[in-house]
């Protein structure tokens, strides 16, 4: 033997020794985590998958050895009998048996990490718990559905303390039921497809880990229905995994006969209501969107049609989730509304698939009315109460559709469905939150439109056609401040809070009206004093309307409160074309030296017995500007009351607001009274100051209603604005809000100067004139005299 050779075998022992010497070693370390045991479990199946279809049998059961390695690590029961069917079907070719047999490992690998989380959940083991459920499915996440983490974040609770074995056990079951069954449900729906075009592969794994998914829910089954329901089940779906298309049309009708109404993971009763919200939100939004996509039979927004399908969709899962509550309190209905959504489906699905000859929109809104209408005779009152929990999921849902589309650079689309989450917003919890944190509803808002705290809003971003991730990092903090609401409103329902809150929304909405009167009735003093009559008597009027609205807000405000800021618009359009006319009166009756040296004469009339006349143009100007000017404030202060009233009722927020009108009245009283000691001309230039200001800022508290509800374009410029100037002085980034407050500026200083015009500087050119023509005149006369 050559010294080369003895070299290599001595080299080959050493290396033998060694490998013995390690093995030990290498069995004792420490296993690999389940979540990695059970992906290269997966992916080796789907390789061998791969390989059998191209025809190399010997690479696929290479990839079958190392997924059956990779499984025994995991432990779990059946692994090793599915891997030996895998072994045989790659031996003899057979690619729909290693389908359905990799449908069956991932069904049982899910099984047995389920049973696992739970055993460590019982025994407190937090590091064991956290391992196994991240080996799981989850509920597939769409547009309008997000995935839950209740189970993670209950895992993560009880590793800090903050709550029980048990409770643990119960939050970390129902997500994963609640998982498990909604898989189970688009698995089925999945292999009923596969069957219709003939995949046998396909329909083989699904139904296979359809069918493996049964033994996670069986025990709920039989908790809920029976132990004889559940073994006719048992039968039913061992058919189905069978893999012929035979067994599969005979089980399928009585799986589905059998799973109907079923739900694993049972809603809580705030659960039920968040969700019922959601349907009745999602089904009323598909006319809406169908509509701004079809005209008369014609599709001509294809993307609003596929909003309209998305938010079918959406009903379709919130119904499903529902039905077996809502089946048991009217099962006729119940099927009533399922056959309409399935209508709806239909009817949005072919627009989706056509652009002429589709339904008009009259038949979408007939059918949605239809099924509203049927649920909401179905539904149990307190699930039709409005909750601000299903605002908030919408909100993030269409954020979400926000930042894809902003990926996809449709910054169009981006907009639409940020102001859609607006309107969320809007209509839902910003009129409580206003109530209770107005700053933080700015915030919140700002966010939404043109920044707060430092970030760029979002239509700005929009409008600059940003990345999403700039766009995100806006989002991040948007998501902070929604959390912070929500837990503001959650938090605030006390008596003392809502007292406290209900007297400063009083206070501060009446101190702007008594802002307005008093700047207007300042000067009018000695024989004008009459000219405040019409002025208070409009307040009143305003006051009594204010009142009447409260009484009709039960009914009236809840039927329009889809126009909530539009309303707020047009009222405070009518107010700042009040304050304008009366402005510019203002300028021109009031203010300058012309009314002041006919003041003289009108007194006289009035010592004489003269009046003003009732319904002059002047009278009834000054009565609507009170009124206006009250009912401005008393209609904002009515919406932000009803919110609180929901919180604490109709006794308690009348408490607060009793308060608050006192403090006003107060106010009220303190400033007439200092009022009368001003000197005159001081008095008036302080006037006609306050009533500029007034009016600048109304108009752009204006100008941003209107940009909310559409009516105004927004264009947005770099700055960071506090939150503070557009909620006591109407300032907003924005170039169209500046714009209008420059113009209202303007308006007021024109006014002045116009005034000054006529009723000063022309007067005395005028009188300059006829002196000196008097004095040429006077010359000649003169000199005649003395000729």
């Amino acid at each position: 033997m050559t010294g080369g050779a003895r070299r290599a075998l001595v080299g080959v022992a050493v290396l033998a020794a060694a490998t013995a010497l390690l093995a030990p070693v290498a069995a004792a370390g420490p296993a690999p985590p389940p979540w990695r045991s059970a992906d290269a479990t997966g992916q080796e199946l789907f390789a061998a998958q791969t390989e059998l279809i191209v025809g190399d049998q010997d690479r696929a059961a290479a990839h079958v050895a190392r997924a059956a390695r990779a499984g025994r690590a995991l432990r779990l029961p059946g692994l090793g009998q599915a891997m030996a069917e895998a072994r045989r079907a790659v031996a003899g070719g057979d690619e729909d048996a290693l389908a359905r047999v990799r449908g069956a490992v991932r069904a049982a690998v899910f099984a047995g990490s389920y049973e696992r989380t739970l055993a460590a959940a019982d025994r407190g083991d937090v590091a064991t718990a956290r391992g196994w459920l991240l080996v799981r499915d989850f509920r597939t996440a769409t547009r309008f559905t997000r995935p839950d983490a209740a189970a993670t974040k209950a895992v993560a609770e009880l590793g800090g303390g903050r709550i029980s074995r048990a409770a643990a056990h119960q939050a970390v079951r129902k997500d994963l039921l609640d998982a498990y069954q909604s898989r189970q449900r688009e698995l089925l729906a999945d292999a009923d497809g596969a069957l219709e075009r003939g995949f046998k592969a396909r329909r083989g794994e699904a139904a296979a880990q359809a069918a493996g998914y049964w033994p996670i829910l069986r025990d709920r089954y039989v908790d809920d229905r029976s132990e004889a329901g559940a073994a006719r089940l048992d039968a039913a779906f061992a058919a189905l995994a069978r893999g012929d298309a035979a067994s599969y049309r005979r089980a399928r009708p009585l799986i589905s006969r059998g799973m109907d109404g079923f739900v694993a993971a049972p809603f809580t009763a705030k659960e039920s209501a968040r969700r019922a919200q959601q349907l009745l939100r999602f089904l009323a939004l598909v006319p809406v969107e169908y509509g701004r996509g079809v005209k008369g039979t014609r599709v001509t927004l294809d993307f609003e049609i596929q909003e309209a399908i998305a938010f079918r969709t959406g009903a379709g899962a919130s119904l499903t989730d529902l039905q077996d509550q809502l089946a048991k309190r009217d099962p006729r209905l119940t099927k009533a509304v399922e056959a309409d959504l399935e209508r709806l489906r239909g009817v949005v699905e072919e627009a989706g698939h056509k652009s002429e000859g589709v339904a008009p929109p009259a038949d979408v809104e007939a059918i949605a009315a239809r099924a509203e209408d049927n649920l909401k005779r179905v539904m149990p009152d307190e699930w039709e109460a409005k909750t601000d929990e299903s605002d908030y999921d919408l909100i993030a849902i269409t954020l979400d559709r926000m930042e894809s589309a902003i990926g996809a650079g449709q910054y169009g689309q981006a907009e639409q469905a940020r102001l859609e989450a607006y309107a969320f917003f809007e209509f839902g919890p910003e009129r409580r939150l206003k109530s209770f944190d107005p700053g933080l509803a700015n915030d919140v808002e700002g966010l939404v439109w043109f920044g707060a705290r430092g970030k760029p809003g979002l239509a700005e971003l929009i409008a600059g056609h940003k990345s999403r991730r700039e766009v995100h990092e806006t989002r991040l903090a948007l998501d902070e401040l929604l959390a912070d609401s929500a837990a503001t409103l959650g938090d605030s329902a006390s008596k003392a809070t809502v007292v406290t809150n209900s007297a400063i929304i009083v206070f501060r909405e009446g101190l702007e009206a008594v802002l307005i009167l008093a700047a207007i009735t300042a000067s009018f003093a000695g024989a004008r004093s009459r000219m405040r009559r019409p002025v208070l008597i409009g307040a009143a009027l305003g006051l009594v309307a204010s009142i009447v609205t409260w009484g009709l807000a039960q009914t009236l405000l809840r039927s329009l409160e889809q126009y909530g800021e539009k309303l707020e618009a047009i009222v405070g359009l009518i107010a700042i074309a009040v304050l304008l006319l009366i402005m510019n009166w203002f300028f021109h009756k009031v203010y300058w030296t012309g009314w002041i040296s006919r003041f003289h004469r009108q007194r006289r009339k009035i010592e004489a017995g003269g009046r003003y006349a009732f319904f002059s143009a002047q009278v009834l100007g000054l009565l609507l500007l009170g009124l206006t000017s009250v009912y401005r404030e008393g209609f904002e202060t009515v919406l932000f009351l009803q919110s609180l009233e929901l919180s604490a009722g109709t006794v308690t927020v009348l408490e607060g607001a009793g308060l608050g009108l006192a403090l006003t009245l107060g106010v009220a009283v303190l400033t007439f009274a200092v009022q009368r000691k001003l000197p005159y001309k001081k008095m008036l230039v302080v006037t006609g100051v306050l009533i500029g200001f007034v009016l600048v800022v109304m108009v752009g508290q204006t100008a941003r209603t209107m940009q909310g509800t559409g009516w105004l374009s927004i264009t947005p410029f770099d700055t960071d604005m506090p939150y503070w100037a557009g909620l006591w002085f109407g300032v907003y980034p924005t170039w169209e809000t500046i714009g209008a407050q420059i113009a209202a500026f303007a308006f007021v200083v024109g006014s002045y100067f116009v005034a000054q015009e006529v009723k000063v500087k022309r007067p005395r050119r005028r009188a300059a004139r006829e002196r000196d023509g008097v004095g040429q005149t006077a010359e000649p006369a003169r000199e005649a005299e003395l000729v």
